[in-house]
């Protein structure tokens, strides 16, 4: 009887094992997009949503406008500036990544958007991408760009 008791035990324990290691499996990750509703960061949300149609079923993605209000809390949350900013990615908490010995911050525009003003971020669409299929090059601690003091750039609002 003793010998079927252990068995029965340890049959239980693999099967809760199993359960839990496919809990886990089926988490998502979540992504935060931040924009604004404005056409240079609407034009960016674009190009995300594009690359972003093919990891749909392995994240968890969710949009939010940064001049509400109401998301001011997840905003500083995340460490994301105080003052004014277009877009960000936010992946599980971290929008700072090291990719080719570079360390990128998902935040501002990306560098397709090279031009736009003040707000020109250090990342690009495919770096991204890469941390999308890789988050273990994503950092623990984020690190906000340091932005060009420049008086005669624009503000993005138009």
């Amino acid at each position: 009887m003793r010998k079927s008791s252990i068995l029965f035990f340890l049959i239980l324990v693999l099967v809760m094992m199993i359960l839990s290691n496919n809990l886990l499996a089926n988490e998502k990750v979540t992504i935060s997009i931040f924009y604004k509703d404005k056409k240079p960061s609407e034009q960016v949300l674009e190009k995300i949503n594009q690359l972003l149609e093919q990891f749909k079923d392995s994240y968890q993605i969710n949009y939010y406008l940064i001049e509400d209000q109401k998301n001011m809390d997840i905003i500083t949350q995340f460490g994301l500036p105080s003052t004014h900013f277009p877009f960000s990615v936010v992946i599980n908490g971290k929008f700072t990544a090291n990719i080719d010995d570079k360390v990128v911050s998902f935040v501002h525009f990306p560098l397709f958007m090279k031009g736009i003003g003040r707000h020109e971020g250090n990342w690009s669409i495919a770096d991204l991408e890469k941390v999308l299929y890789d988050n273990s090059l994503l950092l623990e601690e984020n690190i906000l760009p340091t932005l060009e003091d420049d008086s005669n750039s624009s503000e993005c609002e138009e």
